[in-house]
């Protein structure tokens, strides 16, 4: 090849690693709006290989942008924060609220991205992530690759289950991404966290005061709050009142004794305290639940 073409062929080359990228590209428009009030869906998804300059700002958008990065290293601004997100890691994007993202120059990302939709995406994301940042590393990166091809195929031949299917996947992500594959034979919860839960499980009934969290878990009580809102997304006393919840629902069909026995059973201070807190778990007072769930 003479020098002129060598140089021709350089700066086409060039020219074409500088642009962004897809490989996939794939959108869905639902037969029904009302579908994403009871279900989820998919309404864009793809990989892009970037290009250095590639960025996306947007005030808000419909949906839930979720971006996982397979090579490279990028950022994402979002609920006034900016992260970096690199290989084999996962970030969830809050769309109703201003947010961009973009790949770092010197080595632009690639990435794989799922635009989801359904009933109250940001009450799933904060469920999903606790108050912590949107972003998961992926220790089973394999799965999400799998997910991702799985979906892709679902998107290109559009069959007549095509909603149940996405609905079905989207459901699977959250899985993938909010409990992670430990080692086989381990929980993924902390090990004070698991001693405490374990008691807590076993004796609904006791007050559980702070300092018996604490002596249990060898932490302070602020500490052991921490723990339970980082990895269940819940208080330890609201933690403990669906325990005593649940146990209240197996007495109450399993026997015949009246509410109040069930009430200081399950470690409620009086009969009001108890059906207050059924009726705000379940929506149903304890005397018509029992009824409706003895049939």
């Amino acid at each position: 090849m003479d020098k002129a073409r060598s140089d021709l062929y350089k700066t086409r080359m060039v020219k074409i690693l500088q642009r962004t990228f897809f490989p996939e590209s794939h959108q869905y428009v639902l037969p029904d709006v009302a579908w994403t009030r009871c279900a989820f869906t998919v309404l864009r998804a793809g990989k892009v290989i970037t290009a250095p300059d590639h960025h996306i700002a947007r005030d808000s958008y419909p949906g839930q942008d979720i971006l996982y990065c397979t090579a490279g290293h990028g950022f994402v601004s979002s609920e006034g924060r900016t992260l970096s997100v690199g290989r084999n890691q996962l970030m969830w994007i809050a769309n109703e609220t201003p947010h961009a993202h973009w790949p770092d120059e010197s080595d632009p990302w690639t990435v794989l991205w799922v635009r989801i939709d359904g009933p109250n995406c940001a009450a799933i994301r904060r469920k999903v992530f606790g108050g912590g940042a949107p972003l998961a590393t992926i220790l089973a990166p394999n799965n999400i690759d799998r997910w991702f091809e799985e979906l892709f195929g679902v998107l290109r031949a559009r069959d007549d289950n095509v909603d149940m299917a996405l609905n079905h996947l989207v459901a699977e992500l959250l899985h993938l991404i909010a409990a992670p594959s430990p080692p086989h034979g381990e929980s993924r919860l902390p090990a004070p966290l698991r001693a405490i839960v374990s008691k807590m499980r076993q004796a609904p009934a006791r007050s559980w005061h702070a300092e018996e969290l604490a002596s249990v878990t060898g932490l302070s009580a602020a500490q052991t709050r921490r723990l339970f809102q980082r990895y269940l997304q819940i208080s330890p006393r609201r933690w403990l009142i669906r325990e005593r919840i649940l146990m209240a629902q197996k007495l109450l069909l399993e026997t015949d004794a009246g509410l109040d026995a069930i009430a200081e059973r399950c470690g409620f201070c009086d009969v009001y305290h108890f059906s207050r807190e059924f009726k705000r778990s379940t929506g149903t007072a304890p005397r018509t639940w029992r009824r409706a769930e003895g049939n």
